[in-house]
């Protein structure tokens, strides 16, 4: 089990902090604790069982999986008391504060659903699930119950993001007048849940809805959406894919692919400069600030970019998952009814962005009707 020392972050640069003035970076330590549960044992719930307990005041209590061994191996890897081989047996457990749920793409709906009529406040990992019209359901049944329900977009809580959307949301930079994200890895044929329409597999779902949210965050919801990608050899599901969300006021490409490696930055332009995430924009990194003066440019900075004063902040931190939970510790503390980071309609926004580039490209999933 990970007992890596709390991470601190350090201070923002005078220019970032006073075009974010207000903006609050509150340590994931300060958060009131949860006990958590955790559906699946798969890659993303052992990140969460390791960065929770290391980076928070949360604690993992429990852990759920269709096989019990399983289950159990993992509840003594990362020293959970409990371990079950059903998923309601876990959301009966009283010791069980809040439920995260890390299974397969398709799955997240019924279990959200589970969580919900169980009055279990309900953490869903990303994609929060197949389509915007499973998101509504789960989401109108948690409204209904008056349970709290969110997606797992962990890069929306990072500090850089708090920042970005701080400044975004202000007006000190200007309107926003462009977003830009990008996700590339390589694909791994032999994971069955990258490659398979019954398991919601494909590019868009996997990774390009990390781009997809980011560039909303910043822009706000796309008045019109179009895509282009390409199908995997073998399987109906995307390798790559294209989005261009337009605003009334400025325009959004969001890409993504699994058979290829890139940076994966990020850069979102405003009047009068751009703050960019130069790598891995999705995990906790460098945010830099190029602020321009006046009118416009007037000469050429050693990056190349006119007339900009250049500032960097390091908010690179270990783990990433803390901010999340953190966040959502505190929501339920205060009685919100949802999140104002992760809210329902920005999880809505990203899955119907997802649903129209899917049908651009063609692809479909078992149940659906092509739209």
């Amino acid at each position: 089990m990970t007992t890596t020392a709390p991470a601190v972050l350090p201070p923002l640069p005078a220019a970032l902090a006073r075009l974010a003035e207000g903006v609050e970076l509150l340590d994931p330590m300060t958060a009131p604790a949860l006990r958590w549960g955790i559906i699946g044992a798969g890659h993303i719930a052992r990140r969460f069982a390791e960065e929770v307990p290391a980076y928070s005041s949360s604690r993992v209590e429990a852990i759920a999986a269709r096989d019990l061994d399983r289950a159990r191996a993992f509840a003594q890897e990362h020293g959970a008391p409990r371990a079950y081989g059903g998923y309601r047996e876990l959301l009966e457990d009283p010791e069980v504060d809040a439920v995260y749920i890390a299974t397969v793409n398709p799955a997240h709906r019924e279990q959200a659903l589970l969580a919900v009529e169980a009055g279990k406040p309900v953490l869903v990992e990303k994609p929060f699930a197949l389509n915007a019209d499973e998101a509504r359901e789960v989401f109108a049944a948690a409204r209904e119950r008056g349970v709290f329900a969110m997606e797992a977009m962990w890069t929306r809580f990072l500090p850089q993001f708090e920042v970005i959307r701080r400044i975004a949301r202000n007006g000190l930079l200007g309107a926003p007048v462009n977003a830009h994200a990008n996700f590339s890895g390589t694909m791994l044929a032999e994971v069955p849940r990258l490659v398979e329409p019954a398991l919601g597999g494909g590019a868009l779902l996997d990774i390009g809805v990390y781009s997809i949210s980011a560039v909303e965050d910043v822009l706000g919801p796309p008045e019109s959406v179009v895509a282009a990608g390409r199908l995997m050899a073998g399987h109906p599901v995307d390798a790559s894919a294209a989005v261009i969300m337009r605003t009334a006021a400025a325009l959004g490409t969001a890409r993504c692919n699994l058979d290829g490696r890139a940076a994966c930055p990020a850069e979102f332009s405003f009047e009068h400069g751009i703050l960019e995430l130069p790598a891995d924009f999705f995990a906790p990194g460098t945010l830099r600030l190029y602020e321009f003066d006046g009118d416009g440019p007037t000469e050429e900075s050693a990056d190349g970019v006119h007339g900009a004063r250049i500032v960097e902040w390091d908010a690179t931190v270990p783990g990433g998952f803390q901010y999340q939970v953190a966040s959502f510790a505190r929501d339920l503390a205060a009685g919100r009814a949802e999140s104002a980071v992760m809210p329902h309609s920005a999880t809505i926004t990203a899955m119907s962005v997802l649903d129209r580039a899917r049908a651009d490209i063609g692809v479909v999933y078992p149940g659906e009707v092509a739209r």
